[in-house]
């Protein structure tokens, strides 16, 4: 079965990439590390606008990606969430094809 890589970028609000980066920070080393399906989950800020947050996320299968959407993690980062962001996150889900660093 392919893996389902996953790509999001969040807008914080003026000033707010930093606390965005902190919201999510609080997840390593806890909820994500439960998630056995979840093989890559790197956070990112964008160098020349730190109010744009990225992530790149790589899992097992689609079904370990669903149980990630349906998991502890993102319930305990949604709270911290409320009035940062300026709008939806953009998502795009894709099956890796070739990697350094990872077998696709």
């Amino acid at each position: 079965m392919p893996k389902t890589a996953v790509h999001v970028k969040l807008t914080a609000a003026e000033g707010k990439g930093d606390d965005v980066v902190a919201a999510f920070s609080s997840l390593y080393e806890g909820p994500l590390d439960a998630e056995s399906g979840c093989e890559v989950h790197v956070i990112h800020q964008a160098k020349d606008n730190p109010d744009i947050v990225l992530f790149y996320e790589l899992y097992s299968d689609d079904e370990a990606f669903a149980a990630h959407g349906q998991g502890e993690a993102l319930r305990a980062v949604f709270p911290k969430l409320a009035g940062l962001l300026t709008g939806a996150p953009e998502m795009t889900l894709s099956e890796p094809k070739h990697g350094k660093g990872v077998t696709p």
